[in-house]
């Protein structure tokens, strides 16, 4: 056999053997990949919500002290066909399912349903959350549960719950929380949004708020929000919505007083006319709405 023939024949015999070896770790990866068995955790009641919790699940052998996997809410892990214990750690203590059955090829779904979900979310005034740190205390012993931060979903077992939020310049505390099994409990804060209104008493088109008061009023109520005595000005930083505007007039001209109405929208600032004279001006009365006092002070 010439020398060329046989680099042939080595050649080819090589590439046999590495086909062959490659076929069998192929076939090998095959089995594995068949052995091998999945299992996930989820929380009934929670549906998406349940799936952000960032609560740590452990699965241990049966008998073993150490974990052989770690995973979260909703998300598979692979594991060796066999029975496991599953434990979920939640506010309050962990839930645990002593003797979970795993078999080759097949999913196995551990379903959790006797926790409650908590949100506390801190909104700034375009919806942001701003990551505030959260607390959560036993409503009953007072003991410190657990932290987080705002926006994010805490899984607890339920029951009674205080909570406080970290919000400046002084904490903002929810009391006696109910967290009920199987259901989420969601509570926000959201920044003040306010506005200024500015309202103009007017007489014969002239300013007369040195001579005039003004008191607003949550609408339709006789509920004060706040009041301007007589004054260069009379300037109120409101939350957004409508107010009703009683103004008093101590000119001796005009009306002795008008009632109108204003919303505040936003952080703008509304300018408010109300004439006095009864030249054009909106929800003027002639006599005060039932049960008002005029201010005594005015």
């Amino acid at each position: 056999m010439s020398r060329r023939c046989s680099d042939l024949f080595f050649a080819g015999v090589v590439a046999l053997v590495a086909g062959f070896l490659l076929s069998i770790v192929h076939a090998q990866a095959t089995d594995q990949a068949t052995l091998q068995a999945t299992l996930v955790v989820v929380v009934d009641g929670l549906g998406e919500m349940g799936k952000r919790s960032e609560a740590p699940v452990q699965i241990y052998a049966l008998d073993g002290a150490e974990p052989v996997a770690t995973t979260t809410i909703g998300k598979s892990v692979d594991l060796p066909p066999g029975t496991y214990r599953v434990e979920l750690e939640v506010l309050g203590g962990t839930v645990t399912r002593p003797e979970v059955m795993t078999k080759a090829g097949r999913k196995s779904t551990v379903i959790i349903n006797e926790v409650a979900g908590l949100e506390v979310d801190v909104l700034d005034k375009d919806g942001n959350d701003l990551g505030l740190g959260v607390e959560v205390y036993d409503g009953v012993s007072k003991e410190k549960l657990g932290a987080t931060l705002s926006g994010e979903v805490l899984l607890a077992y339920p029951g009674v719950v205080d909570i406080k939020v970290a919000t400046p310049p002084q904490a903002q505390w929810w009391r006696q929380v109910e967290l009920r099994g199987g259901g989420v409990q969601h509570l926000q804060i959201r920044e003040r949004v306010q506005g200024q209104l500015v309202v103009h008493p007017l007489l014969n088109g002239h300013d007369v708020s040195l001579k005039t008061g003004v008191i607003i009023y949550y609408p339709g109520t006789q509920k004060e929000v706040a009041r301007s005595e007589p004054g260069d000005q009379h300037r109120f930083m409101l939350d957004a919505g409508p107010y009703d505007i009683f103004v008093t007039n101590q000119t001796g001209q005009g009306q002795p007083f008008v009632m109108d109405r204003a919303e505040v929208k936003g952080e703008e600032v509304v300018e408010k006319d109300i004439p006095l004279d009864g030249q054009g001006g909106q929800g003027q009365s002639e006599t005060p709405p039932a049960e008002l006092e005029l201010p005594q002070k005015l």
